[in-house]
């Protein structure tokens, strides 16, 4: 009975450190949290410094450290090779730094750089269970799924879009779509867990829609899913 209420204090806890990016998700209207997994526009440590502000004793860094907090009182740590990134060691270059809490789904992101190029890890906090993807996720409003996309082209990995599975804190990849062009992605909203819209650009388009067909949509059959290209919009 105690263990059991422990996991629960420690569950809620995990919810309530994070107002920001919780809001964040609520809505387009929402302002933006700077804890969060789109780090594009911004620098991973700011990112992580914002985290561990937000995650208080549930998250820290003691310099190349980084420690996670698990809702069974166990931790994860992830280590920095500093010195290898600054003797230019390209096999042993590694950094990690904490991007994200996903409230409903109770799984941290950690953005990881290589030498060159670049990854994701999700951590359940419910079970230490991992997964390490090639791009960046972003959860479903229920936390059971997850879209991952992947804009790399040079350092990413073989599929640009992939589908996720968090079903009782078990991270797995249960659909992705082999990248066949150069493109690039951006989430629009989940619109429910069967319904994904998105925007696709061409590579070499600065984000611009220059003949008004770049929106998609994501929907999933059964155990599967199906990328539809929407008709253009007309001028």
């Amino acid at each position: 009975m105690l263990v059991k209420m422990i996991y629960v204090l420690v569950a809620g806890c995990l919810l309530l450190l994070l107002p920001s990016y919780a809001a964040a998700q609520a809505g387009p209207n929402a302002a933006p949290a700077i804890c969060g997994v789109d780090i594009e526009n911004q620098q991973a440590d700011d990112v992580e410094a914002a985290c561990l502000r937000e995650f208080g004793k549930l998250a820290s860094r003691q310099g190349e450290l980084l420690t996670l907090r698990l809702e069974n009182g166990a931790s994860k740590a992830y280590r920095d090779e500093g010195k290898a990134c600054e003797t230019d060691d390209a096999a042993r270059c590694i950094s990690y730094r904490l991007a994200a809490y996903h409230p409903e789904a109770r799984v941290y992101s950690i953005a990881i750089r290589y030498y060159e190029g670049g990854a994701v890890e999700l951590l359940s906090a419910r079970t230490g269970n991992v997964l390490r993807l090639s791009g960046t996720p972003y959860f479903s409003p229920d936390g059971s799924r997850f879209i991952v996309i992947d804009n790399d082209y040079a350092y990413g990995g073989e599929h640009d879009l992939a589908i996720g599975s968090n079903v009782n804190g078990s991270l797995s990849l249960e659909w992705q779509a082999r990248r066949e062009e150069l493109l690039e992605w951006r989430l629009q909203s989940w619109i429910d867990n069967d319904h994904i819209a998105l925007r696709v650009f061409p590579d070499d388009a600065g984000q611009k829609c220059p003949d008004n067909n770049c929106d998609a949509m994501l929907v999933r059959f059964g155990n599967s899913w199906a990328l539809r290209r929407l008709p253009a919009k007309q001028q």
